[in-house]
Parts: structure tokens; C-alpha cells; sequence
């Protein structure tokens, strides 16, 4: 089902390395730092798109209070990533995976929304062989919007449909898809019956299953 790939695409937190993130602290932060400024965000949103509509919102009220609001949204975001990583491991078989996809001549890219800072931190520890790594302060437009997994393929010289993104959360498909990619869930944190709605090309139970399928 996915032959002739000739690139990787990984998502990071939970797909190649176990991050243990909290995430609900996350929201309950920014949401707090919003009211404070009088502002809420849409329900339903994921962290880093909450932070966007309260800085969109405040943007149109006070241009200063909106830049503050962000500094200190994104201090408290990035804050929380690094203790994270304190107790982070690589998920089992995916140094392994990565090393082979690069010995058979298979591009690797890591794309992901965690920050540069946490994931180069994990990095010291965890050998994952990788050609690109395009975290969320190096593009303008994160997963699941697709120009993030686009401007990796562009950078390794790369067509959508010779590529896989592979991640452990339904937002990775839904941006492989949209990307023109094929795709490949690994249920390392959730279940089948998560990626039902997304429909993706193969469930893997990790990524060094991928190899079975190239």
C-alpha cells in the first residue's frame, strides 16, 4: 500500500519519543492569562490555535496588551515543554526505524508543534538519524495545516505523492492528507477507533512497523 515512498514525514511527541506534556495545563494557562485580559478563546481549540484567537482578539482591541499577552502565552507554553522533557525516552524501535529508512536511501524529516528548544533537549539523548527538522518556530503554519509538512517536503526536495507522514494523533493525517501525502497512524497513544473519522492509509502499533510496509 505504500510503495514507491521515497520520504518520511514524522510527527515527534509520541510517535518517536514519549513526552509525558501536560497539555490540559497548557490550556488552563493561556485561558487563564486570556481572561485576565478580558478575553476567552473558541472552545475546542487545540493549545497553540487557543493562544492565536486570544491574540487575534486582542489584537483588535490593544496592539500592546496583544503582544504581551503572546510573550507571556508562549513563555508558559515553552516552560512546561522543557520540564517535560525531564522525563522524556524514545519510544521503543524508533532509532532503529529511522536509522534503516536512512540506509535505504529514504528521506526523514521530523515535523512537529512542540518547540525547538524541548525537542533539541530530547534530541541529546534520543539517536534518531533525520535529514530535516521543522519544529513550530520554524515555520508560519503548523500541522494539521499542511504547509507545514509542504515546506518540509520542499526543503528535501520531495513530492507529496512519494511521501508518508506517520504520527500518533488524528491532526498528523488530517495535514498528510491535506498535503497530498499518504499516511500511517501509530496507536502508541490512542486507539484504531481515534483515526476512524481520518481514514488513514495503514495503522501501524509503531514506527518500525512502517519497514514492514515500504
Amino acid at each position: 500500500m505504500l510503495h514507491e515512498i521515497d520520504t518520511v514525514l514524522s510527527d515527534f511527541d509520541g510517535t518517536l519519543v514519549e513526552i509525558s506534556i501536560d497539555f490540559a495545563q497548557m490550556r488552563r494557562g493561556v485561558t487563564s492569562l486570556g481572561l485576565e485580559y478580558g478575553v476567552s478563546s473558541g472552545s475546542g481549540l487545540y493549545v497553540l490555535e487557543s493562544l492565536e484567537d486570544i491574540f487575534g482578539k486582542l489584537l483588535r482591541q490593544d496592539g500592546n496588551k496583544a503582544k504581551e499577552f503572546r510573550q507571556r502565552a508562549e513563555k508558559l507554553i515553552v516552560d512546561i515543554e522543557m520540564e517535560a522533557t525531564a522525563g522524556s525516552r524514545t519510544m521503543p524501535g524508533a532509532d532503529k526505524a529511522l536509522r534503516e529508512l536512512k540506509d535505504r536511501g529514504i528521506k526523514v524529516g521530523i515535523v512537529t508543534r512542540n518547540c525547538r528548544s524541548a525537542v533539541m533537549k530530547v534530541m541529546e539523548m534520543a539517536d534518531l538519524a533525520h535529514d530535516l527538522l521543522l519544529t513550530r518556530d520554524d515555520v508560519e503554519k503548523v500541522k494539521p495545516d499542511p504547509q507545514h509538512l509542504l515546506d518540509a517536503l520542499s526543503l528535501l526536495n520531495s513530492k507529496p505523492e512519494k511521501a508518508v507522514m506517520v504520527g500518533d494523533h488524528p491532526m498528523d493525517i488530517l495535514a498528510g492528507k491535506r498535503a497530498g501525502m499518504k499516511t500511517a497512524a501509530v496507536l502508541t497513544s490512542k486507539s484504531s477507533e481515534d483515526f476512524e473519522e481520518v481514514a488513514p492509509d495503514v495503522i501501524l502499533t509503531g514506527i518500525a512497523c512502517l519497514l514492514e510496509m515500504l
